[in-house]
C-alpha cells in the first residue's frame, strides 16, 4: 500500500521514472525500513523493481508481526530514560 501511494505521489509531483522514484525513496523510509534499506546490496539498491519486490517480501504482514515481536522482546528502558519517555518510545512501535 505504501509503495502504491508513494508512486502516485511521485507521479503527481512530476517524478515519472523508476530512477526518480528510487532516488527519493530513502527520504520516506523510517526506522526499521530505513535500516533495512541501508543494509541491502548495491545491486539491489539500484533497481526500483528489485527493491520494491524485496520490500514487499520483507515487510509482509507475517514478517512485520514477527519483527515487531522480536523488537518488543528486546526493548529495554534506557539507564537515563524516564518511565514516560520509555512508554512514549514503546508506543511508537
Amino acid at each position: 500500500m505504501f509503495l502504491r501511494e508513494y508512486k502516485r505521489a511521485c507521479i503527481g509531483t512530476g517524478l515519472r521514472t523508476a530512477t526518480e522514484w528510487f532516488n527519493f525513496l530513502p527520504e520516506f523510509l523510517e526506522g526499521t525500513t530505513s535500516f533495512w534499506f541501508e543494509r541491502q546490496t548495491e545491486k539491489l539498491k539500484g533497481s526500483w523493481n528489485d527493491i520494491t519486490k524485496a520490500l514487499v517480501k520483507e515487510f509482509s504482514v507475517k514478517n512485520v508481526y514477527q519483527n515487531l515481536m522480536l523488537e518488543l522482546s528486546q526493548l529495554k528502558q534506557g539507564a537515563l530514560e524516564s518511565v514516560r519517555e520509555y512508554k512514549e518510545r514503546t508506543m511508537t512501535l
